[in-house]
């Protein structure tokens, strides 16, 4: 009878004490949306996100998968990519390219096992999955997941308004508007930190005569193939835009002249061996700048558009540097 007591006053206790850790952990939930909605950057937002989940619950093992149209799609993720990871976000993604981030939290990897999936929203142009180990937490997760959906998806709805404002339509490469401001902000850290950085202005050859002969829908998907190859070609840290028309440019941080002529010189190289469409062949001019203390940004493009045209009138599919401004 003693031990049936004392047994019934510990489920007692078990029970308020899941109420008390369903509070502090909803509450949990309801600061996280602070920060989701006050990031202005969805990839740390997320990250984030993942973590605290993580941190509350480890054997839920979550992830949280993003597909945004223009965007490669992302996974935030407590899994190993060798631990089903990868096989689970294929599965989600339909076999859309992702880049994978994996939180971590602490301790042992989690164990998967039965998964349930939470769709947070799906429209034509953006879906967001949250998948868990299927276990004694999952009605908390069903009640936060509707607190979490409406942040995720005005989360997204801004990324998306940036993407409108900082993209070029055709290709989906940082524009004009968003070079000027990384230009200015990439100048700024160079000075303040003592550092340097490069710009590399890429211009398609006689690119009008490929609109000329063969017409301009051929001319944009020359555009938008070589968009994507200068994206595979440079660093992580690199920035490709489109800068107008069939220009481009690139700012490599942390960057010399040497170390960016090379880059160039593989850019070219790259591009005179590819073969568009029908065996259409294009070459690219390109002109070179690196940044001193004594250039302003304006200084900084001129310079890389004077080596630019250098490297035109010395017969284009070539690259150009001129050091000097006047």
């Amino acid at each position: 009878m003693f031990v049936r007591q004392i047994s019934n006053q510990e489920i007692k206790k078990e029970i308020i004490a899941g109420e008390y850790n369903r509070s502090g952990t909803l509450a949990l939930f309801t600061e996280s949306m602070v920060a989701l909605l006050s990031s202005k950057n969805s990839h740390h937002a997320f990250m984030d996100l993942v973590s605290l989940m993580g941190q509350t619950f480890p054997l839920s093992a979550p992830a949280l998968y993003i597909d945004n149209i223009g965007f490669h799609a992302g996974v935030y993720t407590m899994i190993e990519r060798t631990g089903g990871g990868d096989q689970e976000a294929r599965k989600i993604l339909a076999g859309k390219p992702f880049s994978y981030n994996k939180v971590l939290v602490g301790g042992h990897p989690p164990i998967v096992h039965h998964r349930i999936e939470f769709l947070l929203m799906s429209t034509p142009g953006m879906k967001a999955v949250l998948c868990i180990n299927s276990g004694i937490h999952d009605d908390i997760f069903r009640e936060w997941v509707k607190i979490l959906t409406p942040a995720v998806v005005k989360l997204m709805d801004h990324e998306m308004l940036m993407h409108m404002a900082y993209r070029d339509g055709l290709t989906s490469l940082l524009n004009y508007r968003a070079f000027e401001e990384m230009l200015k902000a990439e100048q700024d850290r160079a000075s303040r930190y003592d550092t340097t950085f490069s710009v590399m202005m890429i211009d398609i050859d006689h690119f009008k005569k490929v609109n000329d002969t063969f017409g301009h829908p051929i001319g944009d998907i020359v555009l938008k193939t070589l968009s994507d190859k200068l994206t595979d070609c440079v660093r992580k840290s690199d920035r490709v835009f489109r800068y107008g028309g069939e220009e481009f440019a690139v700012i490599l941080p942390h960057t010399g002249l040497a170390k960016a002529k090379k880059l160039a010189e593989r850019i070219r190289c790259t591009v005179e061996k590819m073969s568009f469409i029908a065996g259409l062949h294009v070459t690219v001019s390109i002109g070179l700048s690196q940044y001193n203390d004594r250039l302003t940004s304006l200084d900084l493009v001129k310079q890389a558009d004077r080596g630019l045209y250098l490297a035109k009138n010395r017969g284009r599919n070539r690259i150009g540097i001129m050091k000097d401004i006047s």
